[in-house]
Formats: structure tokens, C-alpha cells, sequence
């Protein structure tokens, strides 16, 4: 397992590999089961299903380590228009958010002003929006970036935890003292 998962790592941040695994008809099927769809029409098709059947959705965009300031705020312009969207249709979903794709890997700062940008209306729409964990490189930033943004909005943000590390233990007893989700 230890030597196939840095295998795994590398195959995750090409955008080669991404696009053979997502095309490939061997891959199809396990592809199609956690991919909605090419685009919000796609992915809407099967989320009315999903909530027909009482289910929640949550909805993420497919991108990460983004490494240019126009293309963290074409995201964050996108996930806003998600959020909108999500409204108009009237679907039961919220948004889950990687930090990379709204800038971390350029400045904190950069990701957290696109972060709250789409909490600020995630709160206005009655929505809400998780926060996904990322490598353990990413962790602390991630939390320090969750906490400014929860102290604004509450109710409108939470945080994913990664289980393998030895550290979330004591990250979860934090996040449930914070009273996050």
C-alpha cells in the first residue's frame, strides 16, 4: 500500500491521466458513480434523481492546485454561480470547496478572501459550504483558514477531516469545542 500510493498521488495531478481514467470503458462506470456530470445541466440530471429519493447532495468541482490568481478567481466566480444556480433550481445541494482551487498554493490570503466571498452568499442563499481537506502539507493552513472564515459565518461553513493522520484526533476534538461541522 505504502508504494502505491504516491503512484496514486501523481496519477490524481494529471490532467493525462484524468482524462484516459474519466474516458477509458473499463473506468466508465466507477468514474460515472462519483461524477455527476460534464457541467451543472449534467450533474443536475442526477441530483434530482437523488433528491427525489431524499437524498442531500453535496457538489464539487473537479480542479485543484491552482497556481495563477485569475484562474483562483474564475473559480471562485464559478462556485458563486453554482451557489446561485442551486437556488434557481431549487435542488437540495450545498458545495464542497478544495482551498488549492481557490488559491492556497499562491497566498492564504488570496484563498481566503475567495473563500469568504462564497460563504458570505453560500449565508445569504441559506446554503452552505465544506471546506475539503487536502494533503497534509495543507492541513494547518486549511484549518487556519476554516477558523477565519466559521468566526464570520458560522452556520454557512464546516470543514472536511482526514482520518488517516495522527493528528485529526486532536483536530476533531478542536473542531467539535468550536462547535463547527
Amino acid at each position: 500500500m505504502a508504494v502505491l500510493r504516491p503512484i496514486m498521488l501523481r496519477l490524481a495531478g494529471s490532467a493525462r491521466a484524468e482524462a484516459l481514467i474519466r474516458w477509458l470503458p473499463l473506468t466508465r462506470p466507477l468514474v460515472t458513480r462519483f461524477v455527476a456530470g460534464d457541467g451543472l445541466d449534467a450533474a443536475l440530471v442526477p441530483v434530482r434523481d437523488f433528491n427525489a429519493r431524499g437524498l442531500h447532495v453535496a457538489l464539487d468541482m473537479l480542479g485543484e492546485s491552482v497556481r495563477d490568481a485569475a484562474a483562483a478567481a474564475a473559480a471562485c466566480a464559478t462556485y458563486i454561480a453554482l451557489l446561485e444556480r442551486i437556488q434557481a433550481e431549487g435542488v437540495d445541494a450545498n458545495i464542497s470547496i478544495k482551498p488549492t482551487m481557490l488559491g492556497l498554493d499562491i497566498s492564504d490570503d488570496l484563498a481566503r478572501r475567495h473563500l469568504q466571498r462564497i460563504v458570505a452568499r453560500a449565508a445569504e442563499l441559506g446554503n452552505f459550504v465544506r471546506l475539503e481537506m487536502e494533503g497534509s502539507a495543507y492541513t494547518e493552513r486549511t484549518l487556519d483558514l476554516f477558523r477565519e472564515v466559521y468566526a464570520l459565518y458560522p452556520a454557512a461553513v464546516g470543514i472536511v477531516l482526514q482520518s488517516y493522520l495522527y493528528r485529526t484526533e486532536r483536530d476533531l476534538q478542536q473542531m467539535i469545542a468550536l462547535g463547527a461541522r
